[in-house]
């Protein structure tokens, strides 16, 4: 049975791309429904803006496919709205699953800008001004969520846990810390701040108290 690397992507890994796109408070003043519909729009511009740069996410897919030892695989998991890297791993046109990729999916836990044919296995759009109430059980934030507790290493890029979405995540992994893999798991943190790293680490920490690295 292969081991699987668990990443786990924040905003950092959008901004890394140059898409630094924020929720301006002019649309926070919006009602929920006005602001979901802004801010697909506004990221899916964002994403084919010339700027954009997906060198990043270019480079760590081609280093995983080159180097990932035979007993290993890689999932993604991203709290992000933009698809960028599911449109890299997209653009890889595989004919079939390679060794190193466990899920040619990336689950967006907390919903996407990206417009399907049938988005009705795909997690609810997720506003970090919402209630954790907001996150109902769908296929897409079920899979990921059961993929998570059985995992042992994670690598967390760009992701703060500090808005009631993210800490929710960390609660309910908290929960079945005991009876789960998880819960002895190992943890790397990917964060050129040190202070935002170390705020990181101790979100997970304190969640998760059995064991953490951090780099």
């Amino acid at each position: 049975m292969s081991d699987c690397l668990y990443w786990l992507i924040g905003r950092g890994g959008s901004i890394a791309c140059n898409l630094n796109w924020v929720v301006t408070e002019e649309i926070k003043q919006l009602s929920r429904e006005e602001q979901i519909i802004r801010i697909k729009s506004e990221v899916s511009n964002e994403m084919n803006a010339s700027h954009i740069n997906v060198s990043p996410y270019k480079e760590l897919l081609s280093i995983l496919s080159k180097k990932t030892d035979p007993d290993w695989r890689h999932m993604f998991i991203t709290t992000n709205w933009d698809y960028l890297l599911q449109r890299e791993i997209s653009n890889l046109a595989l004919v079939e699953k390679p060794r190193w990729l466990s899920n040619s999916h990336v689950y967006h836990i907390n919903g996407t800008v990206e417009n399907l044919h049938d988005n009705s296995q795909r997690s609810p759009f997720l506003l970090e001004s919402d209630e954790p109430e907001r996150r109902v059980q769908t296929t897409e934030a079920n899979e990921a969520f059961d993929h998570m507790s059985i995992g042992q290493t994670f690598v967390v890029i760009g992701m703060s846990f500090e808005c009631e979405m993210d800490k929710f995540l960390l609660a309910s992994l908290n929960r079945i810390e005991d009876d789960m893999p998880i819960g002895s798991s190992n943890w790397f943190i990917i964060n050129p701040n040190t202070e935002a790293m170390n705020k990181t680490a101790q979100s997970i920490k304190n969640a998760l108290p059995r064991q953490i690295y951090t780099h």
